[in-house]
């Protein structure tokens, strides 16, 4: 199972899974999903999961999970006061990883 963050990264996600394998997309905010090949991504029983309501233990089997994988994580962090200068570069996808306030 892997997990794609951005509406860009699911078309290669996808044609990355071997057969059987899941793409789940669990976040708030996610770019258009551009469209897909059924051939390259959906093809051999891959499949595209969207997950709307996460409960605690659902967040915690997907950490467990990224974990076992060897998950990296990529963030880019704002102040505070910077909070709404983050949220206009998430929109336009002006950052690399994800966005995180660092309140001190």
């Amino acid at each position: 199972m892997l997990f794609a963050p951005s509406g860009k990264l699911v078309p290669p996600t996808l044609e990355a899974l071997d057969r059987g394998g899941v793409c789940s997309i669990a976040g708030i905010h996610l770019s258009d999903v551009p469209s897909l090949d059924y051939g390259r991504h959906l093809y051999q029983e891959r499949e595209l999961l969207s997950v709307t309501a996460n409960t605690r233990g659902d967040v915690r089997a997907l950490l467990a999970e990224a974990v076992e994988a060897h998950v990296q994580p990529r963030t880019t962090a704002y102040a505070l006061a910077d909070a709404n200068r983050g949220l206009r570069d998430m929109k336009r996808s002006n950052i690399e990883g994800t966005p995180v306030l660092a309140i001190a």
